[in-house]
């Protein structure tokens, strides 16, 4: 099945100046995953610090919930980058699903209502990074990453592009 999504808006915040354009002469910088080096990945606080450090562009990972909300995580499998293998309350989701070719055992979005997500908290996902802030912020939906970016874009004067994908 082919899924075609299709952003448009007709705001005036949408109208704001300010983005690069293709005569400027500096790199485009896009943060992938948010500013993922110091605060968890795809988090709003993360998404922030990257406006914080002058991104051009955040850039979410999108996965689908049971209840059809689009998520930011970078995969399907929550246990990386959430507290989900803390929480009793979901044992019993944990389930062995074909990933890419591959059999993997986890927690996946796909189970779990956009209720349960707001449960679950972000950890940073890989060994060397600060965990600090592990446990402290909630998986954000696609549309509160757009009314961030909006937001972000209006207090800088300059426009946070979103760069969304889909994964899985």
């Amino acid at each position: 099945p082919l899924l075609l999504i299709c952003f448009t808006s007709c705001d005036l915040i949408d109208d704001n100046t300010g983005n690069p354009g293709p005569d400027d002469d500096a790199p485009i910088i896009i943060a992938h995953r948010g500013a993922q080096s110091v605060l968890p990945e795809h988090t709003l606080e993360g998404y922030k610090r990257a406006s914080e450090l002058n991104a051009d562009f955040i850039e979410p990972d999108l996965v689908l919930t049971k209840d059809g909300h689009l998520v930011a995580r970078h995969e399907p499998m929550l246990s990386g980058t959430t507290n989900v293998a803390d929480l009793p309350a979901f044992a019993d989701l944990k389930t062995t699903k074909n990933v890419d070719g591959k059999k993997v055992t986890d927690w996946f979005a796909c189970d779990f209502t956009l209720a349960q997500i707001k449960t679950l908290r972000a950890k940073q996902a890989f060994n060397g990074r600060p965990t600090d802030f592990d446990n402290l912020f909630e998986i954000p939906t696609l549309e509160e990453v757009i009314l961030l970016a909006k937001t972000e874009g209006l207090k800088r004067g300059k426009v946070l592009g979103i760069y969304p994908e889909i994964k899985h």
